[in-house]
């Protein structure tokens, strides 16, 4: 497999005042053309630092892409310490300068001297047109390795790398694609998960990784080689996959837990309503994101204090009283009269304590009462998250639509 490395350069992407994006975008699109980025890294302006990047990049992989320091200012030196450590001389592009001195007279400025050190181009590259900005890149071999050079700022990077700079690797590089299927599982954990997979034994599985996304696990499956020998790697371990993951298993690439619920009740042209407290809105608020959700959404309500559950939402005085806000009993409750008020099939009701401290009837934090109520049945659970407010509410609203995803494919 071919081999790359990736330099990103500038003090702005070490302190964190600008995002390192272009290191994200440059390792999907090689990894998706058949390429492994071995290493990526982050350097200061400084042209010592990126010769020693550059020297070590070289030692260990086939192709080398650096971005930024290519601007006219003084700490802009990527060109020079290419040419120190390639030992090239930098040669000054006449076409280059005029096109930069005609973009600044239609612009009605002069173009002061130093951007003229955007025109030196390296002794025997290939220049690489930036139509979105001043600085060209640059195409370089040397001893059988190819570096490229690319502008800082994303857009012209992205734009430079995918006329230029990928058809050249395509062409010049022949191998496999790299494919990927991407699984996405609820309420199961990644550890737990991954002794699930083991369970399968010794069997020919391609390549699977394991990204926790909070509430969620999502198994990336990969498959390389030409498109339908990865495809059909990929197919095969799907298969396999979703018979072994069962219910955990909600739905794969783009599809979201909150998107895969509202489909299913749209199967069954079921209704919702819903009933939240310690979530203070959080799941209407996901469920109104889903396109088309006027045609099984019915509505919400926040019944935050105990008086909004007992004269909005008609839950017995007695009840809270005795049970508690933050109860099994009391979350039934919800579910139930948010479908009766809502004239819906199926209701959702939560209440719990996001924190940071407990309630007055002692509840530590993190505990949550969740009911769903459907024409079916009813359930709650008790549930005991950790972190802080904001991550009890997440949760709390992703189990929810979990524990409601699977009532509904019963």
């Amino acid at each position: 497999m071919v081999i790359a490395d990736l330099i990103c350069v500038g003090n702005e992407l070490l302190t964190g005042l600008v995002e390192n994006s272009n290191a994200g975008y440059l390792s999907r699109s090689l990894w998706k053309a058949g390429i492994a980025v071995r290493e990526s890294c982050v350097v200061a302006d400084d042209k010592e630092m990126i010769a020693s990047a550059l020297d070590r990049a070289l030692e260990q992989s086939d192709l080398v892409i650096i971005t930024g320091g290519l601007g006219p200012t003084d700490d802009d030196l990527t060109r020079e310490a290419l040419a120190e450590i390639l030992d090239r001389t930098l040669i000054l592009n006449h076409k280059w300068l005029d096109k930069l001195e005609s973009l600044f007279r239609a612009r009605g400025l002069n173009m002061s001297a130093n951007n003229r050190k955007q025109a030196m181009i390296l002794e025997g590259s290939t220049m690489l047109d930036n139509e979105n900005g001043t600085a060209p890149g640059a195409i370089i071999e040397e001893k059988g390795k190819l570096i490229f050079m690319l502008p800082g700022p994303p857009n012209e990077m992205k734009a430079m790398f995918e006329e230029y700079v990928l058809p050249y690797i395509r062409q010049r590089i022949r191998g496999g694609i790299n494919r990927v299927k991407t699984l996405k599982c609820a309420g199961i954990g990644e550890s737990m998960l991954e002794e699930k997979i083991k369970s399968l034994g010794q069997w020919d599985l391609p390549p699977l990784s394991y990204i926790a996304r909070g509430y969620e696990v999502h198994l990336q499956i990969k498959g390389n080689g030409n498109r339908m020998e990865a495809d059909e790697a990929i197919s095969e371990a799907e298969k396999r996959l979703r018979n072994l993951l069962g219910d955990c298993l909600y739905g794969s690439d783009e599809d979201t837990l909150a998107g895969r619920t509202a489909d299913l009740l749209k199967d069954r042209k079921w209704t919702l309503a819903l009933a939240e407290s310690c979530t203070g809105g959080l799941m209407c608020d996901a469920v109104t994101d889903i396109p088309g959700s006027s045609k099984f959404f019915k509505g919400g309500l926040v019944s935050y204090s105990r008086e909004a559950k007992i004269k909005v939402l008609g839950i017995k005085k007695e009840l809270i009283e005795q049970e508690g806000e933050v109860s099994a009993a009391t979350a039934e409750a919800m579910a139930l009269t948010s479908r009766l008020l809502f004239e819906a099939d199926c209701g959702v009701g939560i209440t719990g304590v996001a924190g940071p401290r407990s309630d007055s009837a002692g509840s530590p934090v993190g505990l949550v009462y969740i009911a769903v109520a459907t024409p079916e049945g009813s359930a709650c659970h008790k549930l005991n998250f950790g972190g802080g407010r904001r991550a009890v509410k997440e949760r709390a609203v992703q189990t929810a639509f979990n524990i409601l995803r699977k009532m509904l494919i019963r």
